[in-house]
């Protein structure tokens, strides 16, 4: 369920970054949820591929490098769903960079208020002492 809930975050988080990032289109909500399954597609394959190529960079940079490769793999999901004949485009590296940035805030801050979260640890099982 929490899984089907990211998505709907991700898909609502694309929907504002489309409202306030210029170059960025969008089509219908489906669209938008077909669109952040592809994200999610994308960021574990490509995504996790660049960065390991680019952990160099990534070092130097103090991880900041990687706010760049969310950008070109935003991009990249971009074309692929105007290949796929979906109405989401990207029109340059800018706007999907800022893209990928409103929508993962936006996807984050949601899914902190929604999805709960256990943060109640279990209590650790009571010590028996053995005295001499």
């Amino acid at each position: 369920m929490t899984t089907l809930l990211r998505f709907l975050f991700s898909a609502i988080g694309l929907l504002v970054a489309c409202s306030f990032v210029p170059g960025l289109g969008h089509g219908s909500f489906l669209d938008l949820l077909i669109v952040a399954v592809i994200l999610a597609a994308l960021n574990t394959t490509v995504g996790s591929f660049l960065k390991v190529i680019a952990i160099v960079p990534m070092a130097c940079s103090l991880g900041c490098f990687s706010l760049v490769i969310n950008g070109l793999v935003f991009w990249l999901a971009g074309s692929l769903s105007i290949r796929l004949g979906l109405n989401f485009t990207v029109s340059g590296f800018w706007a999907g960079f800022f893209g990928a940035l409103v929508s993962s805030v936006v996807a984050s801050i949601l899914g902190s208020i929604f999805i709960p979260k256990d943060r109640q640890r279990p209590e650790p099982p009571p010590t028996i002492k053995v005295v001499n």
